[in-house]
């Protein structure tokens, strides 16, 4: 259940970077996908473990894997409604 968390933040990642140039997404997404998975780690209590530095960086993948299938599915449905 605690992997929700980075789920939705990816989808706020996708829906915050899909606005910027080109230029700024290609530096912008991958820093807020880690920034998002840090801070999923950090509210789920996984920092203070031994092994938080794979937490986070597990996390940070669940982020960028939810950004990424968000900003797919947006590209695809304007693609669709381009082509009506």
């Amino acid at each position: 259940m605690p992997e929700i968390l980075p789920v939705a933040l990816g989808v706020l990642v996708a829906a915050s970077t899909t606005r910027l140039s080109p230029r700024a997404r290609r530096l912008m997404f991958p820093v807020a996908c880690i920034l998002a998975g840090a801070f999923a780690s950090a509210v789920n209590g996984e920092l203070a473990s031994e092994g938080w530095l794979f937490f986070i960086s597990f996390d940070s993948l669940l982020v960028w894997a939810a950004a990424s299938v968000a900003v797919s599915v947006a590209w695809w449905a304007r693609r669709q409604n381009a082509s009506r």
